[in-house]
């Protein structure tokens, strides 16, 4: 069919309209997309300029925080170094007094007063409660039954422990065991079994630094301990003032040479008023 002026016309005025309006779509696209680069890019500088303060911050963080641990390290060493200070002085002290009383006489006895006291620890303290343990309670014991049979069992460990005291230890801590077992006492309990290996370390260290030592020492078994006095001797438990010693538990630890001292007083078992 052909197509007269005003058909022409009109389709004309539709292209022309068609062609505006996709060019104005167009534009309105290109548009939006800079903006939203435009968008893109602030955004993504703003991140890394927030990323910058925060990391800035962090290192300010971090740096205050390593110079406060700085700081209370410096502090810390310091009170060791006073803790230390005040330590030696107050062994110095002890010493003093201890030469003073007659207990240590020169700078050789002077060595062996740590050793005596780890020595006295070791009895009052950690053979007590092996003692404890290798002698549970039987059935119809007295108090007093009982206490004598722990002491007699912590008698026998200072013997098997520290006889010799000059002389590094030779029996192994099986040996040991298996001597008390003889003995009949309890070796087989969890307590017993988890505390000796430290108290015969400390046993076996003790004879090493007395073996190390220039002037001997000993411990004094041949001690009668039905003549001594009350004052020159430590009582294992608490008893009567009228109660008298029964038997050595603990022999004093005494230093030899030219003027032998003891630096710790015997410890024995004293019987009871209404068992005497």
């Amino acid at each position: 069919m052909e197509q007269g002026p005003y058909n022409y016309g009109r389709d004309h005025e539709e292209d022309e309209s068609s062609w505006w309006g996709g060019n104005k779509k167009n534009k309105n696209q290109g548009d939006a997309a800079a903006l939203y680069a435009q968008l893109r890019e602030q955004f993504a500088l703003d991140i890394d300029r927030q990323t910058e303060i925060l990391t800035a911050r962090t290192d300010q963080a971090t740096n205050a925080v390593l110079s406060t641990l700085e700081g209370l390290g410096e502090r810390v060493d310091t009170v060791a170094r006073n803790v230390e200070l005040l330590l030696n002085a107050l062994r110095d002290q002890g010493v003093r007094e201890a030469i003073d009383t007659g207990r240590a006489t020169s700078d050789l006895h002077r060595d062996h007063l740590p050793l005596a006291e780890t020595y006295r620890t070791l009895v009052t303290q950690s053979l007590r409660d092996l003692g404890r343990l290798l002698c549970p309670k039987e059935e119809d014991e007295g108090r007093t039954e009982l206490a004598r049979r722990r002491a007699r069992a912590v008698a026998h460990l200072v013997v098997l422990l520290f006889h010799p005291l000059d002389r590094p230890m030779s029996s192994t801590q099986e040996e040991v065991t298996a001597r008390l077992r003889e003995l009949g006492l309890a070796t087989e309990v969890p307590g017993f079994r988890g505390q000796f290996p430290a108290v015969f370390q400390r046993a076996s260290e003790l004879r090493e630094g007395v073996a190390g030592l220039a002037l001997p020492a000993a411990l004094d078994f041949e001690t009668d301990v039905t003549a001594l006095p009350a004052d020159s001797h430590q009582p294992w438990e608490q008893q009567a003032d009228d109660a008298r010693p029964e038997f050595l538990i603990a022999p004093a630890y005494v230093v030899g040479g030219d003027r032998p001292r003891s630096l710790s007083l015997p410890v024995v078992f004293l019987t009871p008023v209404a068992h005497r």
